[in-house]
């Protein structure tokens, strides 16, 4: 562990009040304090260098045994943010009902130990929480009370242990589809044929997706309707999107409990799919209101902000640029780019590739063909951009719109056989890709602006019949070339 960075990293990361709490928690501790002097000298530090810090503090008594100090100022940490607000979430409520229940039977205080058991029995059963359950029932085993028969008693806890175990299960078997069909659209992005399709069909309607009614928990069902949200998506289907996006918050709002205290925040996770999905589907004033209402939660339930900074500043962005307001847009670039550096060990990698290639599209969308050439080769360049195998298409498609923008046409020929042979390689040469090399390679014989002209204007027509196609269309979800197309047309 590179602790000197990761001791400061978390230390940056500590809110005020949590910062607050361990400093008032090592005062009731007895010893040395060595460790809050080290903790307020790195608190005040706007980046970290060891070298530059050492020399600064040489006189401190932390400097001394420096690495035992970081590392026991870095387990203090843990065990003050461990314990700062967790008694109060599920699990610290469970884990306590757990510990209660040792005390109570190694105390031999047997009665009072059975009521703990079917109470913390209950608060498992009420928030989905079943490995807890499981836990509890093990322990529930181990001694039965006398006025039941221990075989009969014995046989009802099994079947709460196989019940339980087989809702386990069925989350995590609808969270493995999930996570299959995510990764098979980070490899081919939008469905674009009947294979793609065929593999997808077979993935989200089969076995336990077969109907909503199968699944056996509150949480089971929210996951069923998540692996139906990421299909259509995936088919560019996004009122289909949107109705499972609506059952997934319907779910989780009329059902807070199993959805209590987890790492992810499901009411605003959903409502920021929501959001996205509105602007796809250019219902922008909803994905507005979708935006002001996480807000609003976050605020009221005290939730980090950082997220909601992030999504809000990305998703505000998209809006501006599916109403064509194209200098709003780019007006918020720079924010953008902020925020990828401020949050770069933070943001999820789809969303920071998203982030890039909408930068992209903006800067063409605006005719900046230079700065679209500076994002496009930084997204080009992104170490991780083939773990987006869509996005790293698009990226070279547009790579071709921008250097034929610039007349760059010397520098095309070369990227035309590049691209093609990437697209061949990966299955990726549909109608509309081989359409655009197809044109580009005409240029060479362009004699004037007429023949010019004449090119775009077929290229158009086709554009237009294959903008329309089962498949085709999904290719005009990443950038719409027949629209790029039109604006190139001469009208005399």
């Amino acid at each position: 562990m590179r602790l000197s960075n990761d001791l400061f990293e978390l230390i940056s990361s500590m809110s005020k009040s949590e910062k607050r709490y361990f400093i008032i928690s090592s005062k009731l501790q007895s010893g040395s304090k060595i460790y809050v002097s080290l903790f307020k000298a790195l608190e005040k530090q706007n980046e970290y260098d060891e070298k530059k810090f050492k020399s600064r503090y040489k006189n401190e008594k932390f400097i001394n045994n420096f690495a035992f100090n970081k590392k026991n100022l870095y387990n203090l940490l843990m065990k003050a943010l461990t314990a700062y607000g967790y008694s109060s979430t599920v699990d610290g409520k469970l884990h306590a009902m757990i510990a209660e229940c040792r005390i109570l039977f190694n105390k031999a205080l047997y009665k009072k130990y059975f009521r703990a058991i079917v109470k913390a029995k209950q608060f498992a059963h009420t928030h989905e929480r079943y490995g807890y359950l499981i836990q509890i029932l093990d322990m529930e085993k181990i001694i039965i009370p006398k006025e039941m028969i221990h075989k009969q008693k014995s046989d009802e806890i099994m079947k709460e242990v196989k019940k339980a175990a087989k809702k386990i299960t069925e989350v995590f078997e609808y969270s493995r589809l999930a996570g299959t069909l995510l990764n098979n659209y980070r490899y081919f992005g939008l469905t674009r044929d009947s294979a793609q399709t065929a593999i997808l069909d077979k993935l989200s309607s089969g076995g336990i997706m077969s109907s909503p009614e199968k699944p056996q928990s509150i949480r089971a069902l929210e996951a069923y309707y998540r692996v139906k949200e990421i299909s259509s998506g995936i088919k560019a289907d996004s009122e289909a999107t949107y109705e499972a996006l609506l059952n997934r918050y319907s779910i989780v709002i009329n059902n807070p409990h199993p959805f209590k205290n987890f790492l992810l925040h499901y009411p605003t996770d959903i409502l920021f799919s929501l959001a996205e999905c509105c602007i796809n589907l250019n219902r922008t004033d909803e994905a507005v209101k979708y935006l002001n209402e996480i807000e609003n939660m976050l605020l009221k339930d005290k939730y980090n902000l950082e997220d909601f900074d992030i999504y809000k500043g990305y998703l505000n962005f998209r809006i501006f640029l599916k109403k064509g307001e194209i200098q709003k847009a780019s007006k918020l670039i720079p924010s953008l780019e902020n925020l990828l550096v401020t949050y770069k060990d933070k943001l999820q990698i789809d969303t920071e590739l998203s982030i890039l290639y909408y930068i992209l599209v903006c800067r063409i969308e605006e005719k900046n063909y230079l700065k679209a050439l500076d994002a496009c080769n930084r997204l080009m360049s992104h170490p991780l951009l083939a773990k987006r195998a869509d996005y790293e298409t698009y990226s070279r498609i547009l790579n071709l719109v921008i250097h034929f923008e610039l007349k760059n046409y010397e520098l095309l020929k070369y990227l035309l056989v590049r691209i093609y042979r990437y697209l061949f390689k990966h299955e990726k040469l549909f109608k509309t890709e081989q359409l655009i090399i197809d044109f580009i390679l005409k240029l060479q014989n362009v004699k004037n602006d007429d023949d010019l002209n004449y090119n775009f204007s077929k290229l158009e027509t086709k554009l237009a019949r294959l903008k329309n196609e089962k498949y085709e269309k999904n290719a005009f979800e990443y950038f719409d070339l027949h629209k790029w197309v039109v604006s190139k047309l001469r009208h005399d």
